[in-house]
């Protein structure tokens, strides 16, 4: 299969469609916004711009897409997480009995290669500078390896931009973008460090800006695992988007808080929310999962109140299944999140992604079992737990999960989160039409205000109050509403999903493990 000087090969890229989709996936949103997507991995228009030019790409998300019928392309390439792995090997099962080769990668298969191999042709494990050059030249002589890694960590000082050409971004809200990879933590249940390594790797500055600028949308999600490790690299970056009027998200740790001066820059810069991985407000469960840098409980007050002073809502990340917890966990994050004002929740079921130290542990204790691979996306109990069912666990999830996003506690938050006047500054980014925004104010006020509901009018009323006296600007104010809307209606369709959901935990659920017997144990 040696290329001659004129042969195109046909590259097919492929995000396989989830099944069980959690709620902070924000899909309903997506929906409310007319988008097919509220954003899609960066893995493959990064793939793809990694790709020699004599191939011909084709990029298909599942979730808003079907995979083309008709020619068959020359060699797929499938992006995989935990939760997207079963279709993943129906895809490459399909492909193969067709001739055509199937590379996969992602962290889910860079970790269990020999899983994967039982249905895809190659594995790329770990990065993919250099080894899926090397891939598609193995591919082009016809001597395609089984596996491929990476022997040290590509320097990453340069990053091409990412073919946002092949995808329809009309149907999608924001963009991810990269600039950093590494974590210097080693938290015990994240697979981070294990896929990019404790050093923290940065990319040049004029190189992140030449793609922001060449971007098609101004919506912007820093994917980042800890975007502020270097704060004098984040201060220059702000800096250098201002004046590009952007809109933009991104993960760090809570130690942000304590930059008071980074965080108004970063406000400036367009920055609207951070996701911070709380991940519990049990001291020993944070020492149990090496969390060492989070702060108490009383800490957390302080953090969130720093943050929303600062103008910038924060995605407060819990986990809930530590050896040391129980199903009170749940009422303290209810309690927590809605005396400080935190609105946007998400809660996982702690999981054990192959490759994670807790994986290990875990599986060397019998504790880690092979559920379906469709149930590990953080909604479903997916590990034997010490000191609760799996049933009982998943059903406390829920219900605090609808208390947090009931409008009766949403409305208890609006006046917490926004009393301080601090959100003000409108997004940045593309402007909404006169007509979608219409459409939007004919929504909420037909959902909010014609309704026996008394606490849907109430946080209606409360929103357009704090606009009235001039401490909420209108953008984030009728937003924030409409993301607490897809919530609800997301968490309700779980909800009415219940008995289905409950059969898959009852296949699996012996109880806390704390309390079954060796046999038991042995058996589970």
């Amino acid at each position: 299969m040696a290329q001659s000087d004129n042969k195109k090969y046909k590259l097919l890229l492929i995000n396989p469609k989830q099944k069980y989709v959690n709620f902070y996936a924000q899909t309903e949103l997506a929906r409310i916004l007319r988008k097919k997507k509220f954003m899609i991995p960066l893995s493959l228009p990064l793939i793809a711009a990694l790709t020699p030019s004599h191939f011909d790409i084709s990029i298909v998300d599942e979730e808003m897409e079907s995979i083309p019928d008709g020619d068959l392309p020359d060699i797929v390439g499938i992006t995989t997480l935990a939760s997207t792995a079963r279709r993943t090997y129906e895809i490459c099962d399909f492909y193969r009995s067709k001739g055509v080769p199937v590379v996969v990668g992602g962290p889910y298969v860079s970790f269990l290669p020999d899983e994967a191999l039982q249905h895809a042709t190659s594995v790329i494990s770990g990065e993919a500078e250099g080894i899926w050059q090397q891939c598609l030249a193995d591919f082009e002589s016809g001597e395609l390896k089984p596996l491929y890694r990476n022997s040290e960590y590509c320097s990453y000082k340069t990053s091409p931009a990412p073919r946002w050409d092949l995808v329809d971004t009309h149907n999608i809200f924001q963009l991810g973008v990269q600039v950093s990879r590494g974590c210097p933590y080693k938290c015990e249940f994240c697979v981070v460090t294990k896929m990019f390594g404790h050093k923290m790797r940065y990319r040049e500055l004029d190189d992140v800006m030449k793609e922001l600028e060449s971007l098609p949308l101004r919506r912007v999600f820093f994917i980042d695992d800890n975007f502020t490790v270097n704060k004098k690299y984040i201060r220059e970056l702000c800096e250098r988007i201002i004046p590009l009027d952007f809109s933009w998200a991104c993960m760090a740790s809570i130690e942000i808080a304590d930059d008071r001066e980074l965080l108004d820059l970063m406000a400036r810069a367009g920055c609207f929310n951070i996701l911070i991985g709380f991940e519990s407000l049990n001291p020993e469960s944070l020492a149990e999962t090496h969390k060492k840098h989070n702060h108490s409980a009383t800490g957390y007050n302080e953090a969130v109140r720093k943050i929303h002073e600062a103008g910038i809502h924060i995605t407060a990340s819990f986990a809930v299944g530590f050896d040391n917890d129980t199903l009170d966990e749940f009422d303290n994050i209810l309690e927590f999140t809605t005396a400080t004002g935190l609105s946007y929740l998400n809660m996982n079921l702690l999981g054990a992604p192959p490759g994670s130290e807790l994986f290990y542990r875990l599986e060397e204790e019998g504790r880690w079992f092979n559920i379906p691979a469709d149930y590990r996306s953080g909604l479903f109990p997916c590990i034997h737990y010490m000191n609760v069912s799996q049933k009982d666990l998943f059903m406390k999830y829920i219900d605090t999960a609808e208390a947090a996003y009931s409008w009766k506690v949403v409305s208890e938050k609006i006046p917490l989160l926004f009393g301080n006047g601090k959100f003000l500054r409108p997004y940045g980014g593309e402007q909404l039409s006169v007509g979608i925004r219409f459409r939007f104010i004919r929504i909420l006020f037909g959902e909010l205000l014609f309704t026996l509901n008394k606490y849907k009018r109430r946080a209606l009323w409360r929103t357009i109050q704090l606009m009235a006296q001039n401490k909420l600007a209108k953008d984030k104010g009728f937003s924030y509403l409409l993301s607490m809307m897809s919530y609800n209606r997301h968490i309700k369709s779980i909800r009415n999903n219940m008995a289905e959901y409950l059969g898959i935990i009852d296949k699996y659920d012996k109880g806390p493990w704390a309390e079954m017997t060796e046999q038991e144990r042995r058996t589970g």
